[in-house]
Parts: C-alpha cells; structure tokens; sequence
C-alpha cells in the first residue's frame, strides 16, 4: 500500500467505530495498588501471597485465564476482563455499558471476590494514582514481553517513563462517538478538559515515598515519559482534526513493538505506516497498534479518556458520572467545542503546567479551574438519566467547597501519616457492604 492507502485504511478502521445507535454507552478501567498492610509495601508479581497469587485464588470463581508462557497475567468474565499493569497493578476493565448502575454492580462483584483473598493474606486494595510508600525500585516488571520491550524502549525518552509503567493507577472512561463530526468534537474537547479532568481526579499525595508537592504527579509523569506518544495530540486542537488527521497521527508513530501471531516483536525505530508494508495485521492486532500511543485522549473503536487517577468510591463513579453526562450532553459538547476555538496547543499545554503548579486555582479559559467547574457539573446532570443524578454529589460537593480528593488526603496524611489514605483503601468498604447486607 501507498501512504494514502493505508492511511484510508485507518480511517475506514475508524469508521467502523462509530455507534449510530447513539446508547451513550460507558467503558471503564480502574487499576489498583495492593499493599501490605503492616508496612504499607506495594506487593509485587513474585513474592509469596503476591500478585500471581492473587490471581490464582481467583480462579476458584470461574474466570478464564490468560498465560503468557507458564505465567497467570489476565482473567476473562463476560462482563469484564482482569489484566495487570507492568508493576503488577490489578486493573479490572469493564466492557462498554449504558448503565452507570450495571457498571456499578459489576465492579463491586469483582471487589466481592478479591478483598476476602487480600484479607486472608493482610493486604490492603487501594485507589491511588501512585503508591503509597514503596519506590519503583522495589517493584521488579512483571513477566510480559510487551512490557520488557516498552520499559527498553521509554526507558531512553524521558525521566519517568519507568515511573508511569510500575509506579501509577488511573482510571479511564470510554465513550462513543457517533460519526466523524461527533468524533472530532470530543476527541478535541477531551484534550481541552485534559487539565480540568486530571485536578477533580487528582488522588496522588506521594511519590516515590515521600510527599508530593505540587498537584497531578501523573500529568508530570505523563510529561516526561515519551512526548511522541503522551500529552496533547499534535494538531488535535487546530479546525479540523478528524479520521484522516488521526490515521496521519498513528501512521508517523512509531509503536514500540507490536503483535503477530500470539507474539508480541520490537517494532525499532519503524513506524507503524513501515510495518503496514511489511505485514498482513488482523483485527485484534491492529487494534493493539492503536494502543500503542499514549495522549490524553485516543481513538479505538471508541475514544479512551485517560486523565483520570485511581479514585476510591464513590468519587470514583462520581468522576465516570461526570464525563458521561458531559459528553453526551449535545448542548455542553457544542459549547465546550466552540471554547476551543480560541485555544491552540501551546495554550493547553500552559494551562496544563498552571493546573500542576497551582492545582484548584490555575488558570483556565480566562478563570481559574475551581471557577470553570461548576457550570460544568450542571451540565453534566443535565446529560445524565434522573437516576443516576445522584452519582454526580461526591466530586460535585467537594468542588463547591473548593477541595478536592488530594486536598483531603493531604490534610489526613499530616495528621495521621500513611493511616490518613484508609480513605483510599477498598477493603473496608465491601466490609461495610457486607454489614448492610
């Protein structure tokens, strides 16, 4: 194929993703750090009552696994998947749903059968955007290729690029788009809420065992991981950046390494335009191409938020609330598109370092973020069913007291240490499930 081939081929693959049927449906990724919990250590892959471990036990509820060589790595339910990240973080991924209620059901199923496993083994599962005490250092890779060949390859783009792989949790939100106008819009909004959407989530007090000063350590990781890949799509903020603009964006990347035949190979320095002159892709192994770029947001089938931290319930799905409401809220889309107009590239990216810098009270579209929020949460409730209204209070009431999840874990830290994030912990909270039960 010729470049204009392949780059109609990337974006017929896009196409494919549209959802005309327009259900408003919402994917979810949450990821988790276990730790001890006497001594606050992360646990890694291999130690006894670790992270393989864990995912044998959980075998008794009929999951399928998935090997990499004799190695457990991933868990398969009908309603979601259970992988790990490269520091041995415990991700569940629920497939795309309407309903936040459903979703909701689904991942408390999951923590049903995971806590009393981590109880057994006096550990802890917590929703944090990095960990509480231990330092990459201490948290060898798992045993995945994919993951050898990206911490070879990131290790020489930027300073943290090892702290993004084994050191953070996030929590990522999928929604649909409807067709290519619907895609440039949120794709395009996405990206200008970037700052907005990493301070309501921002849940990361400490790095690499000591406080953390300033606010979103993972939009600092995130900066000094491999700028190629990561941040602001080039051009995403200019008129018109729709299929073709993104195909273009994919082709001149280059993917790390990529999937054939169950194997996951070095791409070098190839891009992924060069290795579509080389080989035949399937479906699922195009699609992992696509994974293999990193900005705050991107396109599968789907458009992948990815701002958010690791958040504790119920700010959780009190964040998931917000970004549905607000993107399938036709009238706030079209408002928050043409507030972009007015906004480049290089504008976000100061916005970005305001909100690093500044957290609540940095700078954003002629305001400040803690004054910009607001409004946005009424739309959001507008763009949501009545019943699930109510998911919107916890992030929503801490706004208006102009706090949010950081600022509260902060104030516990000082005055109790590490037992300040018991906030973060999730195993207290099926505990009191149970009670109510």
């Amino acid at each position: 194929m010729d470049y204009k081939e392949k780059a109609h081929f990337l974006t017929e693959i896009l196409k494919l993703g549209e959802k005309r049927d327009r259900q408003c449906m919402v994917g979810v990724e949450i990821e988790h750090i276990v730790v001890d919990k006497n001594s606050w250590n992360s646990i890694h892959y291999y130690q006894k009552d670790g992270i393989e471990t864990i995912l044998k036990k959980l075998m008794r509820f009929a999951y399928k696994p998935k090997f990499e060589g004799d190695s457990l790595i991933g868990l398969e339910h009908e309603d979601y998947i259970i992988t790990l990240e490269p520091g041995g973080q415990l991700e569940i991924s629920i497939r795309p749903c309407s309903s936040l209620k459903k979703i909701e059901l689904i991942y408390f199923q999951f923590l049903q059968q995971v806590i009393p496993i981590l109880e057994e083994q006096n550990q802890f599962l917590m929703a944090l955007g990095y960990h509480p005490k231990s330092t990459i250092a201490d948290i060898p890779f798992i045993p995945k290729k994919r993951y050898q060949l990206m911490s070879a390859y990131l290790k020489e783009k930027g300073k943290y690029a090892h702290n993004m792989m084994k050191g953070t949790a996030s929590l990522q939100i999928s929604i649909d788009y409807y067709d290519e106008e619907d895609f440039i819009k949120k794709m395009r909004v996405a990206h200008f809420l970037s700052p907005v959407l990493a301070v309501i989530s921002d849940n990361a007090p400490i790095f690499e065992g000591k406080d953390y000063e300033q606010n979103s350590l993972r939009s600092l990781i995130w900066q000094n991981t491999d700028p190629a890949r990561s941040g602001t799509i080039p051009g995403v903020m200019d008129q018109s950046f729709g299929y073709q603009e993104y195909a273009d964006y994919l082709l001149n990347v280059e993917p790390i390494l990529f999937l054939k035949d169950d194997r996951a190979l070095s791409a070098g320095n190839r891009k992924i335009s060069d290795l579509l002159d080389q080989y035949v892709f399937t479906v699922p192994e195009l699609e992992h191409l696509f994974s293999m770029v990193f900005p705050d947001a991107r396109a599968k089938n789907y458009i992948e938020i990815r701002t958010g931290d690791s958040l504790p319930h119920p700010f959780s799905f009190s964040y998931i609330a917000f970004i549905k409401g607000l993107f399938y809220n036709q009238a706030a889309l079209d408002y928050l598109f043409q507030l972009t107009e007015t906004v480049d590239s290089e504008t976000l990216e100061k916005y970005k370092q305001s909100m690093i810098q500044k957290g609540l009270k940095g700078d954003f579209a002629s305001k400040t973020l803690i004054d910009f929020l607001p409004p946005l949460f009424d739309w959001a409730r507008e763009g949501l069913p009545v019943e699930e209204i109510h998911y919107l209070q916890p992030l929503e009431n801490l706004i208006l007291s102009q706090e949010n999840v950081l600022h509260r874990t902060r104030e516990k830290l000082d005055k109790e240490g590490l037992d300040g994030l018991r906030s973060c912990i999730l195993n207290d909270l099926i505990q009191e499930e149970c009670l109510s039960c």
